[in-house]
């Protein structure tokens, strides 16, 4: 949403005033003749915008510090400021949102970002009117002053245009009405930078208190307005989207009004989750034809295709489109986390191991420390609130993501083993990993043997949920994915005669494999509740054991060496070396 993204905006602002860059609040006081009187005199001001802008219009009323900014027609979104705080109001339909600090908003909802040029100007009375009130700026730092504030609030794209020339309009009391920016390029038709310097034009106008006063209480009663959500129907949702309003498409609509409905009736998301849905093809629209001059050449093809493009990524386990719904779904954890199983086609066989399926299929693009896997985890802890995990499918499940991430890793990143494309992978990401969580389980014996020393080590994301168990010898990851084998139907050999020829190396690999947490090992009672007794052989404590029959099987034979047996060799990257 642009109105988030201009946030960048005001940190880069605020850098400048503190730094001087622009010579800003120096300046006020070298030509307080003219720029210094405006904001002291001037209280009540209405700027009109163009398309490239968050709305068509900015009301300031200085004195109280309240900013209203009005949408576009094809727009329900309303901002309103009333001193650091700020409410961004969508619609009837999808109700509001409140911030503390407006910043996070928009730096437009202050009035000093538009007057931040006119300080760093100087511009006098006299030139005003030797240039008969028309002033024409083209000294290279004097344009950069309104073309940095621009690109800093992503309202200029500097990748296409340059500014090369600004044009101020003064009214007879010295103050802009109206300000023309022209540019230059290299990438955009002649018509294109036509249309951009007509949507990137200012006008100022000067307003009543009287008029400010009746402006406010108007926005106020229009954003008091919202319908309950038992009552809002897709078709109501989508009048709020202005991007896909935008398209003016009627058969369009009807497509996305089918598959809201179907995403409800036939893969069982909520509302909440079908709306998240909407907004995406609404932001992924607002990024298809970002400008106007692209956006009124959109075919309605282009925009058909775009549309399957992103309800495939709504059937895409992990993927942005996907991970928005999730999150935004009011559909109770357990059931959540059953859902994304089902949608999947999920089912115990009668070997007691999780299978898939028809059905959606994990975003080959999720890395294994995403958003989605940790909103997962999270909604499994909700889910299990001081309670164990009792539920062999979503046990098993983890068993899943492991061999997603396994494959993310090796499929993504080279290197001369697994643990060198590791290593890419995080740097790729720019993030530690975390060695430092004990490997005892990961390092099993057979009961009858002695253990002798760690050979296998495990390495986790930073937020400590998907690990990797490296054999420290070979820099090969130790995971059971290398071992199970598929069927002519594509599922996962699930029978334990069909692995009893395999070498014992194979077989502990299988119990010895990687195992995504749903609680990291610090959250202590969480982690054993939802990790470890669910995978750990029934005894007087633990009742509940969700293993398939296989790895029963194999933990018969296979057991953790004892913690006075077992010592931590590996703690560190730089004991890999010694």
């Amino acid at each position: 949403m642009n109105a988030k993204k201009i946030i960048i905006a005001g940190i880069c602002i605020i850098c400048m005033l503190c730094t001087g860059k622009t010579g800003t609040v120096l300046a006020i006081e070298a030509v307080p003749e003219v720029y210094g009187d405006i904001l002291q005199n001037e209280k009540y001001i209405e700027v009109s915008l163009g398309k490239c802008y968050l709305g068509q219009k900015i009301f300031y009323d200085i004195p109280n510090k309240k900013t209203f900014i009005e949408p576009f027609d094809e727009q329900k979104q309303m901002i309103l400021r009333e001193g650091e705080k700020a409410e961004i109001y969508y619609g009837k339909y999808r109700g509001s949102e409140m911030y503390d600090n407006f910043r996070f908003v928009s730096s437009m909802l202050d009035i000093e970002f538009f007057f931040e040029p006119f300080f760093a100007l100087e511009i006098t009375k006299k030139r005003i009117e030797e240039e008969n009130f028309y002033v024409h700026i083209e000294e290279a730092q004097e344009v950069e002053y309104f073309s940095e504030l621009l690109i800093f609030a992503e309202v200029l794209n500097s990748d296409e245009v340059d500014m090369n020339s600004v044009d101020i309009l003064f009214d007879e009391k010295y103050r802009p009405v109206q300000i023309q920016f022209h540019f230059q390029s290299t990438v955009l038709t002649e018509a294109q930078v036509e249309y951009l310097e007509q949507e990137m034009t200012q006008q100022y106008r000067y307003i009543s208190e009287e008029e400010i006063e009746n402006k406010m209480l108007e926005v106020k009663e229009n954003m008091s307005y919202t319908v309950p959500e038992k009552k809002i129907t897709i078709e109501d949702y989508i009048t709020e989207l202005p991007n896909i309003l935008r398209a003016r498409n009627r058969y369009l609509m009807q497509c996305l009004v089918y598959q809201g409905k179907e995403l409800k009736e036939k893969y069982y998301w909520d509302k909440n989750a079908v709306f998240a849905y909407l907004e995406a093809v609404d932001t992924k629209f607002n990024l298809f034809g970002v400008n106007g001059y692209e956006a009124e050449n959109v075919t309605e093809e282009e925009y058909l295709q775009e549309i399957e493009r992103i309800y495939a990524s709504a059937h895409s386990v992990g993927s942005d489109v996907y991970t928005y719904m999730f999150e935004e779904s009011k559909i109770s954890p357990k059931k959540k986390v059953l859902l994304v199983i089902e949608q999947m086609g999920g089912y115990i066989d009668e070997n007691g191991m999780l299978q898939f399926g028809e059905g959606d299929k994990f975003a080959p693009e999720m890395a294994p420390h995403s958003a989605f896997l940790e909103d997962y985890a999270e909604c499994v802890r909700k889910a299990y609130t001081k309670k164990s995990l009792d539920n062999e499918m979503i046990h098993q499940f983890r068993m899943y993501i492991d061999e997603h991430n396994i494959a993310y890793v090796r499929g993504y990143y080279e290197g001369k083993t697994d643990y060198e494309r590791l290593k890419a992978y995080a740097k790729n990401f720019n993030m530690k990993l975390y060695y430092d969580e004990p490997s005892r389980h990961h390092n099993k014996k057979e009961k009858k043997e002695e253990f002798k020393e760690q050979k296998y080590d495990k390495i986790l994301t930073p937020n400590k949920l998907s690990e990797f168990i490296v054999d420290v010898e070979t820099g090969s990851f130790v995971t059971e994915w290398d071992v199970l084998s598929k069927t002519e139907s594509s599922q996962v050999q699930s029978k334990v005669a069909a692995y009893e020829n395999i070498e014992k190396s194979q077989k502990k690999k299988v119990v010895n494999s990687e195992s995504f947490n749903y609680a990291p090992a610090d959250y202590d009672d969480a982690h054993y509740r939802l990790d470890v007794f669910p995978a750990t052989p029934v005894d007087k404590k633990n009742k509940t054991y969700l293993e398939n029959d296989l790895k029963k099987s194999l933990k018969k034979i296979w057991k953790s060496p004892t913690r006075i047996e077992y010592k931590e060799k590996y703690k560190s990257p730089k004991d890999y070396l010694k």
